[in-house]
């Protein structure tokens, strides 16, 4: 059987999978933030997970599919949260204060299912959320797509900017927006100054590109709300690469896509398949690197990256649980109880 298409057949599985773990995220909203760890559960401090400092000169942080819920996820074990996710974050610049961080969101950040009350007021919550609490890059995942056609509307778009700064940090090459809307830059890129990047002379330059795989309906139904992620990723990683030195796929989709996206797109240096359903070791096509995002949120990855003396770049990867011993964000807390709490009224 082809490598790909036993990878396919995992991932079907995979996603029912997942499907259950999303309900168990959002029946978890009210667990508590100091639950101690239980017998079997990570005891290690994240201090000691985040390790010792190695010379990292950069660290791209991602996570993916919070659903809209800003609570905890995972009724045996809870994990995830605004709170720890920002935690975790925050703890990171703080203990390596010479690595830069470039934070990013995979996709399937908002509920998905919107068109009705409580649905869209987890979506605005979440608006609210990465506004006060910012990704630097934000993949819109096909999911994402439908409330995002309602921020990036062009009537009263200004203001909405203004009011929610996240949709400045949207990206999306393969979604497809009306004429009505102000559609979000297939990619960006962010210039990073850091004492080992280039011995401090000079800023990286890491780009970007957001994609999003289709639903797949079958019976010949073509999902509308993308166009094909393989055509559209080689085409925008054409134009990227011309300004950047380190390129970044963000692509919301499963582990086989991604490494599809790999091997026809070999200037790329990094894949992130946000989709994974799960946390896999690295693995190489050709010089590009893919790595994974967890279901739920539940834990934050962590690429690093290291600049020889002749510029030369390689790459550690991570995930660490975003549990019970991973400090909470105290601004990130109050926002999450007084968002359940609005949802509660």
């Amino acid at each position: 059987m082809p490598y790909y298409e036993l990878i396919q057949r995992r991932e079907k599985l995979r996603r029912v999978l997942c499907t259950v773990l999303a309900v168990a995220c959002l029946s978890v909203c009210g667990a508590t933030q100091t639950e101690a760890p239980k017998q079997g559960e990570n005891t290690l401090s994240l201090d000691e997970r985040l390790g010792t400092d190695d010379g990292a000169a950069l660290a791209i942080l991602f996570g993916a599919n919070m659903r809209g819920n800003l609570d905890l996820c995972d009724c045996n074990y809870p994990r995830g949260g605004l709170a720890r996710r920002v935690g975790y974050v925050e703890a990171f610049k703080k203990k390596f204060k010479e690595t830069p961080v470039i934070h990013v969101e995979g996709g399937f950040f908002f509920f998905g299912s919107g068109g009705y009350p409580m649905a869209d007021l987890r979506n605005e919550q979440t608006a609210r959320a990465f506004s006060r609490f910012p990704p630097d890059v934000i993949n819109l995942g096909r999911d994402d797509l439908r409330y995002a056609q309602k921020l990036l509307v062009r009537d009263g778009f200004s203001e909405r900017v203004k009011a929610l700064p996240m949709i400045k940090n949207l990206i999306s090459a393969n979604g497809v927006f009306g004429p009505e809307a102000v559609a979000p830059a297939p990619y960006m890129i962010k210039e990073v100054a850091g004492p080992r990047i280039y011995g401090g002379k000079k800023k990286v330059k890491i780009g970007f590109i957001g994609v999003a795989a289709p639903t797949n309906p079958g019976g010949g139904v073509i999902d509308a709300t993308v166009t094909n992620i393989f055509e559209t990723t080689t085409r925008a990683v054409l134009k990227a690469r011309k300004e950047c030195d380190v390129l970044v796929i963000v692509a919301h989709c499963d582990l086989a896509s991604a490494l599809r996206l790999a091997s026809e797109n070999l200037e790329a240096d990094v894949v992130i398949a946000a989709d994974s359903g799960g946390i896999y070791n690295p693995r190489r096509i050709g010089n590009t690197l893919v790595v994974t995002a967890a279901p739920g949120n539940i834990q934050e990855s962590d690429l690093r990256l290291y600049f020889d003396k002749d510029g030369q770049i390689s790459y550690k990867f991570r995930a660490i649980d975003l549990d019970v011993l991973v400090p909470v964000d105290p601004a990130a807390a109050a926002f999450a109880e007084a968002a359940r709490a609005e949802r509660e009224r």
